[in-house]
């Protein structure tokens, strides 16, 4: 059944698009991208429901959950704005990554391109400012709060953190709240956390009803390649959010920057590339560690 999650304060002005219950582990092991919106939330009377609920586990981890801290430094040369913290610190919270959680929504604990991403943006925080900026396939929220912790200041800046998970959205909140509440962080800017599942029509109901439409000027995402299946929808996913070079604002087109990390899934890099071509775009390797196996690209508009 359809589920409405705890929303942000910009509802009123924003709209609402009602979430539903679904995790990414029907992509993994099913090949297929589905919502579940029959899943019985309410314990019901399920008989196998119920029994596997009492079924003990002798060898599960009895504390499952980690706390990732990191403390970011501006770069010598970043003098546009001296206001801001010299260092950013965050701390997420989530499972280890060999947690039996990990198996049924892969967004519940960090990888390593999110961390990667995280130095391309403090390296590049002029493309940040300012901007109408999106996450997708967040997670815990690593890089979305990033984004919206570094340009604090920036008045016209505006952060909308989303998955499509909606296991992994409440942590993802949860990490927003954690971030917000501590007493280091000074003033913070505008930010949300939405539902959102890749594909052309929930991306313009999402454009209408969360964006005001809106289209964002910078879109960000790391680790977000792990089954053939959602390349697609992810193109059509940008391809409608992301901001055209045609659309009458001033400087250009929106940009698209992905961190993919080598990993043993069925779908490589060149296929993502192969279909962003094919969908309209073009995209320069912007940073590299060969040995690690990560990569981030940015993908912009072909005008």
């Amino acid at each position: 059944k359809n589920i409405t999650m705890d929303q942000s304060n910009d509802e009123a002005a924003k709209g609402t698009i009602e979430e539903v219950k679904w995790t990414d582990d029907s992509i993994r092991w099913e090949g297929g991208l589905r919502v579940n919106t029959d899943a019985n939330d309410d314990g019901g009377d399920d008989e196998s429901s119920d029994e596997e609920d009492y079924v003990v586990d002798p060898f599960k981890d009895p504390d499952p959950f980690e706390i990732f801290t990191f403390q970011f430094e501006r770069p010598e040369n970043d003098t546009n704005h001296e206001n801001d913290d010299k260092s950013i610190n965050i701390q997420i919270r989530g499972y280890k990554k060999d947690a039996d959680e990990v198996w049924q929504s892969t967004g519940l604990t960090l990888w390593r391109a999110s961390d990667y991403l995280c130095r391309y943006q403090m390296d590049n925080l002029h493309l940040f400012r300012n901007k109408r900026i999106l996450e997708l396939g967040a997670g815990l929220g690593l890089n979305g709060i990033l984004a919206w912790r570094s340009i604090a200041n920036c008045t016209d800046s505006e952060v909308c953190i989303t998955d499509g998970d909606s296991d992994a959205l409440v942590h993802l909140r949860e990490n927003v709240e954690r971030n917000r509440s501590n007493e280091d962080n000074g003033d913070v800017g505008e930010v949300s956390c939405r539902q959102l599942i890749w594909g052309q029509e929930s991306s313009e109901e999402f454009l209408t009803r969360i964006a005001n439409n809106q289209k964002y000027d910078v879109i960000i995402a790391s680790d977000i390649i792990y089954a053939a299946v959602i390349v697609e929808p992810l193109w059509a996913t940008v391809q409608t959010l992301l901001r055209r070079p045609d659309d009458g604002t001033e400087g250009g087109g929106g940009v698209f920057v992905m961190a993919y990390a080598r990993r043993k899934v069925p779908v490589s890099i060149e296929l993502v590339l192969e279909k962003a071509t094919e969908n309209g775009f073009v995209y320069e390797l912007v940073k590299e560690d060969d040995d690690e196996g990560i990569w981030v690209y940015e993908f912009r508009f072909r005008e």
